[in-house]
């Protein structure tokens, strides 16, 4: 555990009710990527021989890097915006994090999160199967990094898979110093920027 300190059932109730709300709106945006796919405004592909297999997986990979982007520059305006932190403070609230903090936000923070994957989705060619390995890395990048519990492991032969994929340690250290590492899955944004603690 990264934290002694017991969770408190207040701070479970309040995050499964916020995750709720995030449930809401990542579903509805869900419903509106499959009405932009159903009229042709989505790069997703039925066919999975219109691409090389090979593509498959690189497909998943520039919707990361390009995720991982926007969400970089999201989350330090969030906090640096006076209009918006306040918003974002609701996910701050779990200074302790939990499976439970991993979707714990603000209604406006969860539209702000789902509205970039139809507008990816408009750019990059991905197949089904391409599009739900994403959303399976999403969900649990959320959870492995709000746990509490460091998976990746600590010894020398992989120290270098810390300094590229950001786990529960380096996500701990943002909810304990707000100013320090904003990204999602990949640590070279808060390297270039200098925000990486």
């Amino acid at each position: 555990m990264l934290f002694d300190q017991q969770l408190k059932a207040r701070q479970t109730r309040r995050e499964v009710l916020m995750s709720l709300y995030s449930a809401l709106i990542f579903g509805v945006t869900g419903l509106g990527l499959l009405l932009l796919w159903q009229y042709g405004f989505t790069r997703i592909y039925s066919h999975i021989s219109d691409f090389p297999l090979w593509y498959l997986p690189l497909s998943v990979f520039f919707f990361l890097v390009l995720h991982d982007c926007y969400y970089y520059w999201l989350h330090k305006w969030m906090h640096s915006s006076s209009w918006m932190r306040p918003f974002h403070m609701e996910h701050h609230k779990s200074v302790n994090t939990s499976v439970f903090t991993s979707f714990s936000f603000h209604p406006l923070e969860s539209f702000l999160q789902a509205v970039i994957v139809p507008i990816l989705l408009m750019i990059i060619p991905m197949h089904p199967i391409a599009l739900v390995a994403t959303l399976l890395i999403m969900t649990f990048s959320a959870i492995i990094n709000h746990g509490g519990v460091e998976i990746y492991p600590m010894k020398k032969g992989w120290k270098g898979l810390h300094r590229f994929i950001i786990g529960a340690t380096h996500h701990d250290i943002h909810h304990r110093n707000s100013k320090k590492n904003f990204g999602l899955y990949f640590t070279f944004w808060d390297r270039i920027m200098k925000t990486e603690k």
